[in-house]
């Protein structure tokens, strides 16, 4: 589905259905620079399975063309991630090895052809992304062993470290002028679990420790924070509530905000569960909210504007969502500087789960 600014629906299109099939994962959607769409949908049944790669071109427009292409060997079970490596023309995703693990692979983006897939290494699965470098196009992800991988565009392997990162296919960001990653982790190895971000040197054959970063008292417990975002000075925002905070190239604290008071963490039991930013006017949206299970009529979901420079609380924009039933939000799509798109789901699988949207103004 395509939204306008002002929040018409300028087409649909339905997803090509497989006879005898029932959908059970799908990736995110990803355009290039040529604004055309891409994705990957994988399909099962009583004993096969299979999945499609789909293009749609003419997406700013209102006749939008759809073609995909059967190809069994891309099958990934719930959800599986997608980018693009442009300046190789790839598409990067990962494709399922078993019932747990899943392993890389690449397609090129014109043909739609698979190029490669190494089976030899975990890839970025249901928790993690790839990220691209732009500039050199090696691609990069953190398997389900904790080990980064670095590969270059034919699949040769480049790196194979250790990171101090726990789960699978652990999410982070990537200066992409320095090739240097950020992510956020917990040490289990003493009580209680405390939250650290670390940053790599990836540039090397071994990656390097550049800095650790230690969270403060009010949130070294938590085990939830947001994916980190950097701008082009190489500063890390990130939220992990009642907190935002600014981290800067060299593992220093530029500033932390509050968010929300004690009374309403006790209350609403929130956390933060995204971030995404305006570089070019300074200003983090950061959405903060009560988990999914959390009992009625005690929710409270809001988004926050904060300056990028200063941490100070731009605005709070509350979330009158309905006090019922508990959401899902995920994050805000920003559109240029104008508005931002915000969406949710409502209630849960196996039953209907509507998914709503709304356009809110830009700070």
């Amino acid at each position: 589905m395509c939204l306008t600014p002002n929040g018409i629906v300028r087409w649909k299109l339905p997803v090509e259905p497989v006879p005898d099939m029932e959908p059970i994962g799908i990736s995110n959607i990803i355009s290039d620079r040529q604004g055309q769409l891409y994705y990957t949908i994988s399909w099962s049944g009583d004993t096969i399975y299979t999945a499609k790669i789909c293009r749609i071109t003419h997406a700013q427009t209102s006749h939008p063309v759809q073609k995909c292409i059967e190809n069994y060997q891309l099958f990934m079970y719930i959800k599986s991630p997608l980018a693009l490596n442009e300046k190789y023309d790839l598409l990067v995703t990962a494709v399922s090895d078993n019932e747990m693990d899943s392993v890389p692979a690449t397609l090129n983006k014109t043909t739609l052809d698979l190029l490669w897939v190494n089976r030899h290494f975990f890839g970025a699965g249901m928790d993690g992304h790839y990220r691209c470098d732009t500039n050199m196009g090696d691609m990069f992800w953190i398997g389900g062993d904790g080990n980064l991988l670095k590969f270059r565009h034919d699949g040769q392997n480049l790196i194979n470290n250790y990171t101090q990162s726990d789960g699978f296919g652990g999410d982070f960001v990537l200066d992409q002028q320095q090739q240097i990653i950020i992510l956020s982790w917990q040490n289990m190895t003493r009580l209680p679990w405390e939250l650290v971000v670390s940053s790599y040197d990836v540039s090397t054959k071994e990656i390097k420790l550049r800095w650790n970063w230690y969270a403060p008292p009010s949130i070294a417990e938590n085990d939830d924070i947001t994916t980190p975002s950097v701008d082009e000075n190489g500063t890390v925002y990130m939220s992990s509530m009642p907190l935002a905070f600014a981290i800067d190239s060299l593992g220093k604290t530029v500033w932390t905000c509050e968010l929300a008071t004690s009374s309403e963490m006790k209350t609403f039991n929130l956390f933060s569960y995204c971030l995404t930013m305006n570089s070019k006017r300074r200003v983090l949206y950061i959405v903060s909210g009560s988990p999914y299970s959390q009992k009625p009529p005690h929710f409270l979901y809001f988004i926050t504007a904060v300056n990028m420079d200063t941490g100070k609380v731009i605005k709070r924009i509350d979330l009158s969502l309905g006090h019922d039933k508990p959401i899902t939000p995920q994050c805000p799509i920003l559109i240029g500087d104008e508005m931002l798109y915000f969406f949710w789901l409502t209630g849960r699988y196996p039953e209907l789960v509507p998914f709503k949207v709304t356009g809110i103004d830009q700070i």
